[in-house]
């Protein structure tokens, strides 16, 4: 049996996810900014948000994110909600990917829309972890297992973006 676009889809998603998360979290144990700096611009081109850094802030913003990796890695940084770069989902990507057992989400379009619908209103960045926290607990989705997180990132995802 042949895989369906939909699998084809899930499976390059959930392994860009894998690489990513390993590029980033390789480039932080190796002390390594150069590399941290490249995972991170892949990511804005790859998942088109580069778009949304004004190109002069560009490397403010790489800056900013590696300064504050302790803080992403130990869930206590928040920053991305209230991001001095209006770049809300880049910034969330790049969290979600460094420690997906805290963030949970990605903040983008999709997720937040069908996240909106079962919250019965708009999410904005500062209310998102909540939102999020609650639809993990609701839907019983284990929030240790980092596959089944970018798992469940996909689906929400996927669901969202292919409605007819």
């Amino acid at each position: 049996m042949t895989k369906t676009s939909y699998e084809f889809q899930k499976e390059f998603n959930l392994t860009a996810k894998d690489i990513f998360s390993r590029w980033l979290k390789t480039a932080i144990d190796d002390d390594d900014f150069e590399s941290f700096k490249d995972c991170v611009v892949s990511i804005g081109t790859e998942w088109h948000v580069a778009r949304t850094v004004e190109s002069d802030l560009k490397d403010e913003f790489i800056r900013h994110l590696w300064d504050m990796r302790k803080a992403i890695l130990d869930g206590t940084y928040t920053g991305w909600t209230e991001s001095d770069y209006d770049a809300y989902s880049y910034e969330s990507k790049v969290c979600f990917l460094m420690n997906p057992c805290h963030y949970k989400l990605i903040y983008d379009s999709n997720n937040r829309t069908a996240l909106k619908s079962k919250a019965k209103k708009w999410l904005y960045p500062n209310e998102w972890q909540q939102a999020v926290d609650s639809y993990y607990k609701e839907n019983q989705i284990d929030t240790t297992d980092s596959k089944k997180i970018f798992e469940t990132d996909f689906e929400l995802w996927y669901k969202e973006n292919n409605k007819q």
